[in-house]
């Protein structure tokens, strides 16, 4: 291959990885019952029955596919753990993703926002071994505590973002987000799989 015709490879690969969404997305899980589990080198984790949110990096190459494999793992389909996460995907219930579209990157940040909220707690340097956060991962009993603190994480990036895309993928029984309903209460548990809002 001469010189020409590998610039123009390499410019045409530059340019899909531009074409690629990235971000920041958060995982709100449900675990249904308590249970220790080995989070690779952190070690045996006890983690209680309740609800969990995840804060990870679409910033690589690959941008919101990254959501993808986590839900592969989630189903079972995949089983290499590659990611703090995804140890305990292998457990839990992946009920929602939240996708938030920028070319800033700003994981931490909204790890930090989310370790500001009094009603939710954090699992010690669970997913921040890369970072100085305390946590990327965070947990509360009550589903409307989630609700509350990803109502308010959208709210704080709607206008700052390209998108913020809310996702519900596999409710279990536990609750639903819509669009008309994300502020508000939710009345009645409902399962939507794979229904996808655009905020």
């Amino acid at each position: 291959m001469n010189r020409s015709n590998s610039l123009s490879t390499l410019r045409k690969q530059l340019g899909a990885l531009d074409k690629v969404a990235r971000g920041v997305y958060v995982l709100i899980l449900f675990l249904p019952h308590a249970r220790p589990v080995v989070v690779g080198k952190l070690g045996t984790v006890a983690f209680a029955r309740g609800f969990y949110i995840y804060v990870g990096s679409a910033m690589g190459s690959a941008g919101f596919k990254r959501v993808a494999r986590h839900l592969d793992v989630s189903e079972g389909r995949l089983k290499t753990k590659k990611w703090h996460v995804d140890y305990v995907l292998a457990v839990a219930k992946v009920l929602a993703t939240v996708e938030i579209t920028t070319q800033q990157t700003i994981e931490c940040q909204v790890a930090c926002e989310l370790l500001e909220n009094l009603s939710l707690a954090c699992i010690m340097k669970f997913g921040s071994s890369d970072c100085k956060c305390r946590s990327h991962l965070f947990y509360t009993p009550r589903f409307a505590d989630i609700r509350d603190a990803i109502s308010q994480l959208v709210n704080n990036h709607r206008s700052q973002t390209s998108s913020v895309t809310v996702a519900e993928t596999n409710w279990h029984g536990c609750a639903r987000f819509s669009k008309a309903r994300l502020l508000s209460p939710i009345d009645n548990v409902v399962e939507r799989p794979n229904t996808v809002h655009k905020i």
